[in-house]
């Protein structure tokens, strides 16, 4: 396995931690609302949010659920891990009651919870706002999952993790010329992201394949690791994580040479 993914890999899956001050309770007759539904659109996987919903019987209850998957058919429904029931439920859009903000707790309005979920529903994709946010989404995922699997081994993000991160996603886009949008409707995105640690490992894969990325996260993976509490302890972790990018490229390079050798 290469060495750069197992890295991360060993730093195992972030926690689902609900917002601050939510009690979260299910009733004692929880079935999934949507049975053999044709869940895909995966890139919403990470996206982490308190609900509260009301299911087939009327019971009404919160949750904080993890996004996996999606099925934008009529009517809409989410796969998502229930961090109630410790297991992938179903929840249908039209059931939602209400969207709770990951970090604050707050709710969120119509228009937020629209910017958080549009993206990912196929009428909402001809928006030119959700275009934008959908462009920078893919233009900077690879690498914010990278760093969250960094800044939240507990399942919260600090303020000085906080910014690192909005820092990063901004230098990013200019980088990969791709316009942002509004200020609060990436916060929104970043403060309500927890990615399963496949997720992780998937972007960290992707961004393997383009060095000049990888070249281009590296400085703000080390500004978040000195950002965070305890980095002395780290410091040796971070050695290795840099050795092991070292040796992706310089083996990628040393099997390029052979198999040119090969052909002459």
């Amino acid at each position: 396995m290469d060495g750069v993914r197992a890295w991360f890999e060993r730093r195992g899956e972030i926690p689902l931690v609900p917002p601050p001050r939510l009690r979260e309770y299910v009733p004692l007759a929880d079935d999934p609302d949507r049975q053999g539904a044709n869940f895909h659109a995966e890139d919403i996987a990470g996206i982490t949010f308190a609900l509260e919903y009301c299911d087939s019987r009327g019971w009404v209850s919160m949750r904080t659920i993890r996004c996996l998957a999606i099925d934008p058919r009529s009517p809409a429904s989410l796969k998502a891990y229930c961090n109630v029931r410790r297991t992938i439920r179903s929840f249908r859009f039209d059931r939602i009651v209400a969207i709770g903000d990951l970090r604050s707790g707050r709710v969120l309005t119509g228009e937020q919870h629209a910017s958080l979920l549009g993206p990912y529903l196929a009428e909402d994709k001809t928006d030119p706002r959700m275009r934008m946010i959908t462009e920078l989404r893919n233009a900077t995922k690879d690498g914010v999952f990278a760093l969250l699997q960094l800044a939240m081994p507990d399942g919260r993000l600090g303020e000085k993790s906080r910014a690192v991160i909005l820092d990063y996603v901004k230098a990013e886009a200019e980088a990969a010329q791709c316009r942002m949008p509004a200020a609060d409707a990436v916060e929104l995105w970043i403060d309500n992201l927890s990615p399963p640690l496949d997720a992780v490992v998937a972007s960290i894969r992707n961004l393997l394949t383009e060095k000049d990325k990888v070249a281009r996260l590296l400085p703000w993976l080390l500004k978040l690791m000195r950002s965070l509490d305890g980095y002395a302890g780290e410091e040796a972790s971070v050695r290795e994580l840099m050795a092991a990018v070292r040796t992706h490229y310089h083996d990628g390079l040393a099997g390029q040479a052979s198999a040119h050798r090969a052909l002459r």
